[in-house]
């Protein structure tokens, strides 16, 4: 059975390893992935639920009927989990789901723990703000797996993931509504404005998990840190190793900081554009081994933070990409951050000394494609050029101060 630092640890894992995905499939493959260091198991799926009556499976590491199917939406009357998706238990554990009669009854959709050799299993709820989304499913082709205290692991990574699930779900409906208003309205303009709202939306829901991490998560490790400083080790050899866990534990604190301000981010909403930039490098500056000299300058008095919230937030992803994508790739010890205005648009140009961007790149880079999505999103266009040395590489961004009109302020 996990200690606590050990589920602690697993769930900060999970927290770091599914942040800024946006495909379900992924997100699930790297959740159920990284579980398992915590609840052993060979199949785990998840399940949200709609509000026609219906549910959606995802599946991680076997695939069954449940979700492999040409309407993958089913009756969630049928589900064989149904008292977890109905509120009618906290959950379910049982040893053999093939005998346990609460799974199986008339018209049941009971026939993937069968085919796909599933026993013992453990199905807690997802749950945001305190209505239920959908559920979590950990099983196992062991019979008598799982007892009662890995149902509390298992529902403590359920509540971490809901709200993120949640936020994938919106999204997923913004984009189909998008798709919807394309058709009635026009290709063009309603597809932007459409990606505007997804992207509205999913930076919305971002913030708010941000906000969830920043309550419970760095709470309680912040909590266990100052528990641990209180311990005396006694020999000079469990102190050596408290002292250990205590820096292992200030570094876990200063990643799920970094997580938590890239997911807000705060600084953006109070003191604006350009030092929300600065921060960001500066932040970077702290985690970098080789000494980096890093810059922003702002010619234009502040005009960035007037653009509508959804373009500035959007500008403000591009820049950290960028950024990220010097320091990750380039090679550089300097980054020159300059915001100006050129009549009607916004203009950042993100300089380094790296070795340059080549042909390639443009073509292969994931970072750079991010880039280009996010710029295509809020009308805005992004240029890509090699500098003759010192400089390396320059990304110029520039966006039209009228980018985002027509969407709610």
């Amino acid at each position: 059975m996990p200690n606590a630092e050990e589920a602690l640890e697993c769930y900060l894992s999970i927290a770091q390893a599914i942040a800024g995905k946006t495909d379900y499939e992924l997100v699930l493959e790297v959740f159920a992935s990284r579980l398992r260091a915590l609840i052993a198991h060979d199949h785990l799926d998840i399940v949200l639920l709609h509000p026609s009556g219906t549910q959606i499976c995802y599946e991680a590491r076997m695939h069954t009927s449940w979700s492999h199917t040409q309407n993958p939406a089913k009756p969630t009357a049928e589900s064989p989990i149904r008292d977890v998706l109905l509120g009618n238990t906290p959950f379910i554990l049982t040893g053999d789901a093939w005998t346990d009669e609460r799974l199986h009854f008339d018209g049941s959709d009971s026939k993937p723990l069968f085919d796909a050799n599933l026993h013992s299993r453990i199905v807690v709820p997802l749950r945001v703000q305190g209505v239920l989304i959908g559920s979590v499913a950990i099983s196992s082709h062991r019979i008598d797996f799982y007892n009662a205290e890995l149902v509390g692991l298992a529902q403590g990574a359920a509540d971490l993931v809901a709200a993120y699930l949640f936020a994938l779900e919106r999204g997923k409906e913004a984009k189909e509504a998008a798709m919807a208003e394309l058709e009635a309205n026009g290709r063009e303009a309603a597809l932007r404005l459409g990606a505007l709202r997804l992207t509205e939306g999913m930076e919305r829901e971002r913030q708010r998990l941000g906000m969830d991490l920043h309550d419970q998560t760095l709470a309680d490790l912040a909590r266990i840190r100052r528990r641990l400083s209180r311990i005396d080790g006694g020999s000079a050899a469990a102190q050596k190793e408290i002292d250990l866990l205590q820096e292992e534990l200030d570094h876990c604190l200063d990643e799920v900081r970094g997580i938590v301000e890239n997911m807000k981010p705060g600084v953006l909403q109070m003191f604006g554009f350009a030092e929300a930039v600065e921060a960001h490098l500066l932040r970077c500056q702290k985690h970098m081994r080789r000494s980096i000299e890093m810059t922003v300058q702002d010619e234009t008095d502040d005009q960035m933070d007037t653009l509508q919230d959804t373009v500035r937030t959007a500008m403000y992803r591009i820049v950290q990409e960028a950024v990220n994508n010097a320091l990750k790739h380039a090679d550089c010890d300097c980054i020159d951050v300059l915001i100006a205005q050129h009549g009607d648009r916004m203009v950042v140009q993100i300089d380094d000394s790296g070795t340059g961007i080549a042909e390639a790149d443009l073509l292969s880079n994931r970072g750079i494609s991010n880039i280009k999505t996010r710029a295509d999103l809020i009308s805005a266009t992004v240029r890509f050029e090699r500098l003759p040395a010192p400089k390396g590489t320059r990304v110029e961004i520039s966006v039209p101060m009228s980018a985002g009109d027509g969407l709610p302020v």
